[in-house]
């Protein structure tokens, strides 16, 4: 993974996995253009306040990068315990409006990498919904049909994770023909500063036991670091429209059940 003299527009650099992120590139001699609602507390070699619910200030940020970047990492999310109309904002309509204004401006054998989530993994039963999220153009429209569903905020949240997935794949080959791809990762529950909205409004239970088989915590911020630096870099170059679960084991609960061989003791 040399990210040595690369340049890399990072989303909700602020805080949580963002700014670790942005460490982590920064540190391997990458530059960072953080695009944030909130400035950075770290220095970054550009920052752009951009309020991403509103698309014309997503607009100007794009406008203002002038530079040749080498990707785009779309890490800026709201929790479940937001409007619908946010959660749709930021989560999908934003990280969308970014990708499709930048993706071309990326330079040859670059990389876009969308920070997904694990509560996004069923985006199978969903199709008929995500597909008319797809051929959405406007972002009045795709919005209007988040609003149609009368989806509550844990739902919404999900979808939108689904969005953000369904819309990697789909976007993946555009620019492939210039080496460049398109991936997402999806982390479990990440031991960031929204991680309490999360267990506020979701099943305690069943994230106890998400926990539980992962090794008895939940993520680091600094462990999705890792992952997100393999697909933007030449490592992963054949790799592209592809989800990646970053979650200690934790979803395989959801799909084996008692059938799971629980751990003989807590590693952490």
């Amino acid at each position: 993974m040399n990210h040595e003299k690369k340049t890399y527009v990072v989303t909700g650099a602020s805080s949580g996995v963002g700014a670790a992120l942005a460490a982590f590139l920064t540190k391997q001699g990458a530059r960072i253009i953080a695009i944030d609602r909130a400035e950075p507390k770290a220095e970054m070699n550009k920052f752009i306040n951009c309020d991403l619910t509103d698309p014309e200030q997503i607009s100007a940020a794009v406008a203002a990068i002038d530079e040749p970047i080498d990707g785009l990492v779309n890490v800026a999310g709201v929790p479940s315990n937001m409007s619908v109309d946010m959660i749709a904002k930021v989560n999908y309509l934003a990280l969308r409006m970014l990708t499709d204004a930048l993706l071309p401006k990326i330079k040859d054998f670059g990389a876009v990498v969308n920070v997904a989530s694990a509560a996004g993994a069923y985006w199978r039963k969903r199709t008929d919904v995500l597909n008319s999220l797809m051929k959405s153009a406007s972002w009045d429209d795709a919005l209007k049909i988040f609003q149609d569903q009368g989806y509550n905020s844990v739902v919404a949240y999900s979808v939108t994770k689904e969005a953000a997935i369904y819309y990697t794949m789909m976007v993946s080959s555009q620019e492939r023909h210039r080496g460049i791809r398109v991936n997402s990762v999806s982390p479990g529950a990440v031991q960031t500063p929204i991680l309490k909205d999360f267990y506020g409004s979701m099943d305690v239970n069943s994230l106890d036991r998400l926990r539980i088989h992962a090794g008895g915590r939940d993520g680091l911020a600094e462990e999705m670091c890792g992952p997100i630096g393999f697909l933007l870099g030449q490592d992963s170059r054949w790799v592209n429209g592809t989800d990646l679960l970053v979650d200690g084991g934790a979803e395989v609960t959801f799909h084996l059940g008692d059938l799971i061989r629980p751990a003989k003791q807590l590693s952490f």
